[in-house]
């Protein structure tokens, strides 16, 4: 954990604790499963035990952790069925930010986009092809919804999607293809075309989901394979 010691108690070491492992937890600094010590956050953000176990308590409501008796905190993992259950509520989600930003948004603050997606290019550029973590496009249309409840009910279905895509790995060829949706959707939404940015929205969405199962999938194919391949016998010489 970052060596952050800011001294604060009450309502406000239970907020503080709640936003840095959040924050953490999306980022992947704790992995699916993993256990979390409230002692060693106590000590580390200097808030009381307290304090971290009703942050503990609050993250367990968001999705984010789950309890064991006697064991503690740990970090949710997500089942594909999980997976496909938050992708089907960010859809109705998202298809409504689109909406309400094509019908809210000026033509200046829709064009402002093309600027997320330039930055977004030049950095996959120049990192590989990796689609950069700190900008993000249906963020960025959220925002131009003006609709707080959407806006925070988006937030919290968005950081239980990324911690479950830790679990499937970087998939280049996806980080490409959501690029160029991403593009297709704001062209949509430029031209004021609510009926096709939606289908647009929803596709793209429906094309991530079946990139995050093909990726589980192979990669539980990969541990199978190297179960069974720990437990081949020599051969004859």
């Amino acid at each position: 954990m970052p060596n952050r010691k800011v001294k604060v108690s009450g309502a406000a070491a239970v907020d503080y604790s709640v936003r840095t492992l959040r924050r953490q937890i999306v980022d992947g600094f704790h992995h699916p499963s993993e256990r979390i010590s409230d002692l060693a956050v106590s000590e580390e953000l200097t808030i009381s035990r307290t304090s971290v176990r009703e942050s503990f308590q609050k993250l367990v409501t968001e999705g984010l952790l789950f309890i064991v008796p006697n064991r503690g905190a740990f970090v949710v993992e997500r089942t594909p069925e999980e997976v496909g259950e938050l992708y089907e509520v960010r859809e109705a989600l998202e298809v409504q930010a689109v909406r309400l930003a094509i019908e809210k948004t000026s033509n200046e603050k829709l064009l402002s986009l093309k600027e997320t997606l330039w930055v977004t290019k030049t950095s996959m550029i120049e990192h590989g092809g990796r689609y950069p973590v700190e900008v993000d496009f249906h963020k960025s249309i959220c925002n131009l919804a003006e609709n707080k409840e959407l806006a925070q009910n988006m937030e919290l279905v968005n950081c239980k999607l990324k911690i479950a895509r830790r679990q499937s790995g970087y998939i280049p060829e996806r980080a490409r293809a959501a690029y160029g949706e991403h593009v297709e959707i704001l062209e949509a939404m430029i031209r004021r075309d609510i009926p096709s940015a939606e289908k647009l929205i929803r596709q793209h969405l429906l094309n991530s989901r079946a990139s995050f199962q093909n990726s589980i999938n192979a990669k539980q194919s990969d541990q199978t394979n190297s179960i069974k391949g720990s437990n081949k016998q020599p051969l004859p010489v």
